[in-house]
């Protein structure tokens, strides 16, 4: 039986808290390598992005759109703080620490926030941008993984939800994998002929 990590009292388990390190740290090393991209786009515009590799993987039609700029600075930038703010969270929920309710509250609305972004970003790349930046798909799984564990945590901490939410998070790999089939379905659906010019 693994050990159980308490959040407010609250049981995550060691399994899901280091989830929720390994999503937070993808979601940060992408985030860098990102913003890395982008200044090393202004600083030479002409050069070549790493990042573009085919017709379908691309972030070169992304990477200076207004949409990823949402607040008037690099998501990228943005995503280095939330992610790396949640790296501290998973990290000090594994050596212990209680957090206040209010504050597990606030952590899964940010988990719905994620999703949110990904559901935003993965229907501007389906009809905006007509690829799908790798960098962004890490970041996409990132906050998947960190959903899956903050949300059933704080519906834990109210009484109407609480045996889904404790099934929910028994079984976040489901949950996880779940989520990255619709993902993918959804990239599969609507990009139908940007994967079929690949072939």
């Amino acid at each position: 039986m693994q050990k159980e990590v308490s959040t407010s009292g609250v049981r995550i388990g060691t399994a899901n808290t280091l989830a929720l390190i390994v999503g937070s740290l993808l979601g940060l090393l992408a985030s860098v390598g990102l913003l890395e991209t982008e200044l090393a786009h202004i600083r030479n515009p002409d050069a070549a992005l790493g990042c573009d590799l085919n017709s379908l993987i691309s972030c070169g039609s992304s990477l200076m759109s207004p949409q990823a700029h949402l607040l008037g600075v690099p998501n990228s930038a943005l995503g280095i703080g939330a992610f790396g703010a949640l790296l501290a969270v998973g990290v000090f929920a594994l050596l212990g620490t209680r957090f206040s309710v209010l504050s597990v509250r606030l952590l899964g609305l940010g988990g719905v926030g994620g999703l949110g972004f990904v559901a935003f970003f993965l229907h501007a790349s389906a009809t905006n941008f007509f690829a799908l930046c790798p960098y962004c798909m890490v970041v996409w799984s990132g906050a998947i993984i960190v959903a899956a564990v903050l949300i059933p945590t704080a519906l834990l901490t109210f009484e109407a939800p609480r045996d889904t939410a404790a099934t929910c998070l028994r079984y976040s790999w489901a949950v996880m994998v779940s989520l990255h089939l619709v993902v993918f379905l959804v990239v599969l659906l609507t990009m139908s002929e940007q994967i079929g010019g690949l072939f």
